[in-house]
């Protein structure tokens, strides 16, 4: 092939392929966009410290702070499988902050601009302190009165002797050294008829993704991306150092005792 019927088949095959390269241009920011959603990493990546977290919840030896470790009542029949079975801030659990609901936001974000569990303990004694009969029934403070939707990614889901589900949820899509974690409870059924469709519904969800994606006694092998909005609670049954989560054979409890509590909606 003469040099100049070369040049030229080179400048047909330029011509052609400008607009798929250009396609190719357009779409790339579109799957960085999405991969970053679901790929989002900071710090040191810890796979190994998770595979070994995964296999321990398999063999059933992951250890956990609990929900209401006094003894808890119990309720007789079929109501006693669903039915929030604590004592503690039993009514502010089961019903939600009729405030607005906020734009969606980042757990780190969140939890920066949140009290911290010592400042809390000073300023609202209320929230820990416990009658004779290990109950408390402090409503909502103001700070409480907040209903917020975070995008983050579930780490492990742990059903809890007062009938609520623990679903530690952190900022990054696997574990590293910089992971800010958060527990979010999706709870157990209000007393009475009137109020409880919200939760049965979210409880069935649980159990379907539970059933969907691959995980170990609710450990899951590859963290899953969900959107989780509810209503802000401070538990002060688990301030530091008590905050709720596994903390063997890996510690990924939260750092401060705020929660999403309970959940409204939950989309994994």
């Amino acid at each position: 092939m003469s040099p100049y019927l070369a040049l030229r088949v080179r400048l047909v095959w330029l011509i052609c392929c400008l607009p798929l390269l250009s396609a190719a241009r357009d779409v790339a920011p579109t799957r960085q966009r999405t991969a970053g959603r679901d790929e989002h990493v900071k710090g040191v990546p810890q796979p190994k410290r998770w595979a070994e977290f995964v296999k321990s919840a398999g063999e059933g030896k992951v250890l956990q702070v609990p929900d209401e470790v006094y003894p808890l009542p119990r309720l007789r029949g079929a109501a006693a499988s669903e039915t929030f079975n604590g004592k503690f801030r039993a009514e502010a659990k089961t019903s939600y902050s009729t405030a607005r609901k906020e734009r969606t936001t980042d757990i780190g974000s969140l939890l920066t601009k949140l009290p911290t569990d010592a400042q809390m303990t000073n300023e609202h004694h209320e929230l820990v302190a416990k009658d004779k009969n290990h109950q408390n029934h402090q409503p909502r403070i103001d700070r409480e009165q907040r209903n917020v939707t975070v995008k983050a990614w579930l780490y492990w889901v742990g059903r809890q002797t007062d009938n609520d589900y623990h679903m530690i949820v952190g900022d990054t899509s696997q574990l590293t050294s910089q992971t800010v974690f958060m527990n979010t409870e999706i709870s157990g059924l209000p007393l009475g008829g009137s109020n409880q469709q919200p939760f049965v519904g979210l409880r069935s969800t649980l159990r379907s993704t539970l059933a969907t994606y691959p995980n170990k006694n609710g450990a899951f092998v590859t963290p899953l991306p969900v959107s989780i909005t509810g209503s802000l609670l401070w538990d002060g049954e688990h301030r530091n150092p008590n905050n709720a989560g596994p903390k063997k054979p890996v510690d990924i409890r939260p750092k401060k005792a705020w929660e999403i509590h309970p959940i409204h909606d939950f989309n994994p």
